[in-house]
């Protein structure tokens, strides 16, 4: 919940400045929270203590500029506040000596502050550090001057449940008013506040405290998180470090978030019912409590953290089942669908998501990095830089420097060209297996490779691994070639005839793909930096669904997106195409694709996969080689009732990686989905025709 703020500004200018991103003790707050609901006000006493060695630099305080003070003391006295013209307060205070206070600096403040709550509000209360609830340091930079320890005493109606960070050290309820404690010596990057009508379960798991704060009495909804949780602590706490909380709480919120908090995750009510986040989006916030809210991303340099837990729980589960690398192929189609010249950037400007091509580098790019640094220094290596990199910096800011710190420290080499090369410089090569060939001299054979990098941009320097599979052997020979030049050369002595090879076979190279390589998603029409949509003659008959959809994707592409009907009759544009209704006079083409998937179509419906799906209350959405432009896509949207579109315009953005997807109701619910088969396209060479296999990976942790 990020919501435009306006500060209270409280300068307090002290003699001597010195700098503010110097390790340094964090700030604490008693801060005591009274919720009235009934008046929608909350009021609020913060204690603020500050250590001598930052008080220097602390130019003043920032609080939301709604609140209303009632006073403000400095170690015990009193001060008045003027308000300027330009709306702010300024408490100056320059003639102030911190020298001339014995022991800590400290800060008393007694405010109100609308809040949007009431007695009938069925939404969930949540307020963060970017609502300036609470007074914070007016910095430039923020850490580490900004971090903070607290005890959050919180006074409200029974009813109401409040949550926070830290151990949870009393919960009480007397003459129908509840006190709640929450209480944090770790230093944090902000204070949040949750508060809702919650229904409580908690158990214990050895030393950590569980809950679950949900809106409805589901006690089977909270044990099944509660198993969940406890697989994922044990998981982390084995692979990293012990656990760095008290206790760990999933908080539902009315609004459907993904938040993950210091020793909590803020899920929404949606979110948290459907079955597949227990193991996808769950373990990635409980992971959060080690990189990113255990380990904080430095601001001055790019955001390692999403990319690193997503690493090590969206693709460490599947690569724990042998499809470690079915996910890294989605993350390189990803990329190559929705990167382009203009949109792409080096990791070390990754702040956070804001767009798919934005997730596809700051999300993609990182987890791949990190896979192929695995490959440079090996598993155990990698591992134990991990756990370096976490115990060298927990509860401190870190980057992308001090990862190669503790990795160079962990495997004695030299790793500066590695991260220079993926972290500050933008772009990925794009490889070519441009000839291969076999000879036999003096009794063995040789296998001689060309490839090629066909990317504009300069070499980048890989290890590429490389299957090659002989006769009389059924696995094939797995080797890693270094790669230093644009054309390179390779000869590899095999003790018999080599029968197929290929470059990348596992996908561990972050890379362009060949466009032969890459099925056609949706994804992909998407990330076209044209996409022209073209309506049918008749959208009345759509409700102006269509229309609308068609609006949204231009609304998307204001330089780029054009209105075509499908009786026009000038060239389509270069790009890809969005067509609706299955009346189109392109459908005759798309169907021989669709045969070649195995895609039926006839009046009844669409038979996908062997299963039927009438036309009637249904959504399909099709995504496949636009047939007269090499490299774009075409997606086919057909819907029975226009009432689909806002749904079908708000999700389908999150199914990038799919070819095929199918929709029921006007929700819509989606009911069948799957991505076209891919190839190796551009990076194979068959000498003699046959079936070739792969074993399954090991995963990271079964090793």
């Amino acid at each position: 919940m990020k919501q435009k703020t306006y500060f209270l500004y409280l300068w307090i200018i002290f003699i001597t400045a010195s700098s503010a991103f110097a390790e340094t003790p964090p700030i604490h707050h008693e801060l005591t929270v009274t919720l009235l609901p009934s008046q929608s006000i909350a009021r609020f006493h913060d204690v603020v203590t500050i250590p001598k060695s930052i008080a220097k630099s602390i130019p003043g305080f920032n609080l939301n500029k709604n609140s209303k003070t009632e006073q403000i003391k400095i170690s015990g006295n009193k001060v008045s506040v003027d308000v300027s013209a330009d709306g702010f307060i300024n408490l100056d205070l320059t003639e102030y000596s911190v020298e001339e206070v014995p022991g800590p600096f400290k800060l008393t403040f007694e405010y109100s502050l609308p809040l949007p709550i009431s007695n009938d509000d069925k939404e969930t209360l949540f307020i963060s550090g970017a609502d300036f609830f609470y007074p914070q340091p007016a910095m430039e930079s923020t850490p580490p001057a900004g971090q903070v320890t607290f005890q959050l005493n919180v006074y409200t109606p029974s009813g109401l449940r409040a949550v926070s960070q830290g151990e949870k050290i009393k919960d009480v309820v007397e003459n129908g008013n509840r006190t709640v404690v929450w209480k944090e010596e770790k230093p944090q990057e902000e204070i949040l506040l949750v508060a809702d009508r919650y229904h409580v379960f908690s158990e214990r798991h050895g030393s950590i405290a569980l809950y679950a704060y949900l809106r409805d009495d589901d006690k089977a909804l909270a044990e099944r998180y509660f198993l969940a949780t406890r697989t994922y602590l044990d998981l982390y706490s084995k692979l990293l470090a012990p656990y760095p909380y008290k206790k760990f709480a999933l908080v539902e919120n009315s609004q459907q978030t993904g938040y993950g908090m210091p020793s909590f995750t803020l899920l929404g009510s949606r979110v948290i019912r459907f079955p597949f986040i227990l193991h996808t989006s769950y373990p990635h916030e409980i992971l959060h409590n080690w990189f990113g809210n255990g380990v904080y991303i430095d601001p001055h340099s790019g955001n390692w953290a999403e990319g690193l837990t997503t690493y090590l729980a969206d693709h460490l589960l599947p690569e724990q089942k042998g499809k470690g690398d079915h996910y890294r192929f989605q993350e390189l189609m990803k990329y190559s669908s929705y990167v382009n010249a203009t949109n792409d950037f080096p990791l070390a400007e990754f702040k956070g998501r804001d767009s798919m091509a934005s997730q596809a580098v700051g999300y993609g790019k990182t987890l791949m990095a990190l896979h192929m640094l695995r490959l440079e220094v090996g598993d155990k290596l990698f591992i134990k830089a991990l756990r370096d990199f976490y115990n060298r910096n927990q509860f401190q800011y870190a980057g992308f420097e001090d990862l190669r710190i503790s990795f160079e420290r962990v495997s004695q080499r030299d790793l500066k060209e590695f991260f220079d090369q993926w972290t500050r410089r933008k772009g990925a090569p794009q490889l070519k297996l441009s000839s291969a060939s076999h000879s036999k001299q003096n009794g063995e054979h040789l296998l001689k490779l060309k490839i090629q990098q066909t990317q504009a941009d300069p070499v980048f320097k890989i290890k590429l691994p490389v299957a090659v599979w002989i006769k009389d052997r059924e696995e094939p020979l797995l080797k890693i070639l270094a790669i230093t030049k644009k054309e390179q050369t390779i000869v590899l002595p095999l003790a018999t005839e080599p029968l197929k090879v290929q470059l990348d076979p596992y996908h561990e190279v972050f890379r362009w793909l060949n466009p032969g390589e890459v099925p056609p998603s949706i994804g992909q029409t998407y990330g076209s930096e044209t996409q022209t949509p073209i309506l049918p003659a008749n959208t009345i008959a759509n409700d102006g669904g269509y229309l609308k959809f068609a609006q949204s994707v231009k609304t998307a592409l204001p330089s780029s997106g054009n209105f075509l009907g499908d009786n026009m009759k000038t060239p389509l544009p270069a790009g890809s195409l969005w067509i609706f209704g299955k009346d189109k006079k392109l459908s005759d083409q798309l169907k021989v694709q669709l045969d070649h998937y195995g895609v039926k179509i006839n009046a009844q419906g669409m038979t996908i996969d062997s299963k039927t799906f009438p036309w009637g209350n249904h959504s399909f959405v099709i995504t496949l080689n636009r047939p007269d432009s090499d490299g774009d896509t075409v997606t086919w949207l057909i819907t029975s009732s226009g009432k689909s579109i806002p749904g079908l315009i708000r999700k389908l953005p999150h199914y990038g990686k799919y070819g095929y997807l199918v929709f029921q109701g006007d929700a819509p619910d989606n009911v069948a989905k799957g991505a076209w088969p891919s190839s190796g396209a551009g990076l194979h060479h068959t000498f003699k025709t046959g079936t070739y296999s792969l074993r399954p990976q090991l995963s990271l942790i079964n090793k």
